[in-house]
């Protein structure tokens, strides 16, 4: 998922990802997830920063 802001407001974009897995019957295989850095923070200010959060799920039993 796209998360569009500060890295410390990552766990609200979480919170959105854990609902949509409950809502489709998915679970999280693993507690390691991923992170996809799109913005330079240097460069980019804080709101604007770009991230794509990915961890591996599966279809719950």
């Amino acid at each position: 998922m796209l998360h569009l802001g500060s890295y410390d407001e990552e766990s609200q974009t979480f919170e959105i990802m854990n609902a949509f897995l409950e809502e489709n019957q998915l679970k999280r295989t693993s507690l390691t997830h991923r992170e996809i850095y799109l913005s330079e923070f240097r460069k980019v200010e804080k709101a604007k920063l770009k991230t794509v959060l990915r961890y591996p799920v599966k279809k719950s039993d």
